[in-house]
């Protein structure tokens, strides 16, 4: 009797520690056989800022979203342009890169554009701006404007350009509380509308704050869009999609940090089709473990005033060998 007691315990143990695993999006990841050879993406993951707090697992977030472009959608490295605490310059960069293949490719591969990092609104205009790590909330000249970023994607001859932003543009950080820029209120910033034949799905409706997941150590809209790959094998249109993660983020927000999170998505005219968008034609059903991702910390000065998050040796990805090295003592200038 007690020998069989101490099998089920055993066997109970091992089904808890699968099932956890299994729950695990970062490193229980679904592998497809299929590559996905026309599309091409460019991932920016702004966590360690200069002049601002940092965004709680933003690296995280940019590492293992480029894990399931390359092992659940099957989109080659080569066609990734992964981005940890970019520059200004580092950002247009890797945005030129894209416009290059993108139109070179005339209309037959489609583009991916994923920022996990602040977001802030200029008091002003009421513009919204994507900030690099050596940007300042209080000067919008120092950031990328949503309407620039959108014109540049629009203007590509893609098949279809999906533009995925963890952030928010209220002014609000992600850990709570407000940038400098927004003087303690929450502002209302413009509204882009994106052009071409582009979507933006957004982690937060206008004023509201892109929260984390702290248990699960990302952002609350990209765990829920990982989660969703996981579970579909990639195999999931756009509409489903959205659906699952509006319906999820805003529960969640609402039983954890007693506020709501409302993601949204706006499409240009020339996707009126996007809920039939498929982010991969056959359902990966081959499952592997592997290690948690980790990059690299860039050479960020970490304000006094502000919480610290620790960086992880690098093993997944490295800079272009030609992009361009920041110069420090030009940024320096404006301050």
């Amino acid at each position: 009797m007690k020998k069989i007691l101490l099998l089920l315990m055993l066997t109970l143990c091992c089904m808890t520690g699968r099932s956890q695993e299994g729950n695990n999006v970062d490193t229980h990841v679904a592998v497809t056989d299929v590559q996905d050879a026309n599309t091409f993406a460019v991932i920016i993951s702004n966590e360690h800022y200069k002049h601002e707090v940092p965004v709680p697992f933003a690296l995280n977030d940019g590492a293992v979203f480029k894990r399931y472009l390359v092992k659940t959608l099957g989109v080659p490295e080569k066609n990734i342009k992964f981005v940890p605490d970019a520059s200004l310059n580092d950002m247009n960069y890797n945005l030129k890169w894209l416009e290059n293949v993108i139109n070179v490719k005339d209309g037959e591969a489609r583009a991916i554009v994923y920022y996990s990092g602040h977001g802030m609104p200029d008091e002003e205009s009421k513009k919204a701006y994507l900030l690099p790590v050596d940007g300042y909330s209080t000067e919008p000249t120092s950031g990328l404007s949503t309407e620039s970023f959108y014109k540049r994607l629009g203007a590509m001859k893609s098949r279809q350009t999906l533009v995925l932003l963890d952030a928010c543009f209220s002014g609000a950080k992600r850990e709570g509380g407000m940038m400098q820029s927004a003087r303690g209120v929450a502002i209302k910033a413009k509204k882009d509308a994106p052009s071409g034949n582009m979507v933006v799905f957004s982690a937060t409706e206008s004023g509201q704050t892109a929260y984390p997941l702290k248990e699960k150590e990302h952002g609350l809209f990209t765990y829920y869009i990982l989660e969703s790959l996981q579970q579909n094998g990639g195999c999931i249109t756009l509409g489903e999609l959205s659906d699952r993660v509006m319906k999820l983020v805003d529960q969640t927000s609402v039983i954890e940090n007693e506020k709501k999170q409302t993601p949204t998505i706006v499409s240009s005219p020339g996707a009126a089709d996007w809920r039939n968008w498929q982010f991969a034609p056959k359902r990966a059903k081959r499952y592997e473990t592997m290690e948690k991702p980790q990059v690299a910390n860039s050479n960020v000065t970490t304000p006094s005033n502000s919480p610290t998050t620790v960086a992880q040796p690098a093993t997944t990805v490295a800079q272009p060998a030609t992009q361009p090295k920041q110069k420090r003592s030009f940024l320096r200038r404006t301050q």
